[in-house]
């Protein structure tokens, strides 16, 4: 993933809008919520880290200690979840 990539994913991930207008945002919509569902079924540590740092909007420091992670796990994390729904976006045509 090249950082633009990663860049417009995560702004799309931190501005996430329900009811999208545009099919621009319907698409990016679309690829968060499908990573929201795989992570829950497959990750719940994931899933708990991006509702916390994209949705709630939580310092890493209180994510680091709820969820009982050091910060090169979190990075990692957040690296994964990052490109997860980069994929999903791809797939849909939102970049």
């Amino acid at each position: 993933m090249t950082q633009e990539q990663r860049n417009l994913t995560r702004n799309a991930v931190q501005h996430r809008r329900r009811g999208a207008r545009t099919r621009k945002t319907r698409r990016w919509q679309s690829a968060i919520d499908e990573g929201i569902d795989y992570y829950q079924a497959h990750d719940p540590m994931r899933a708990d880290l991006l509702r916390m740092r994209f949705f709630e909007r939580r310092p890493e420091d209180e994510i680091l200690e709820q969820l009982h992670i050091g910060r090169t796990t979190y990075q990692k994390a957040l690296q994964d979840l990052l490109s997860t729904i980069a994929v999903y976006a791809a797939q849909r045509g939102a970049f």
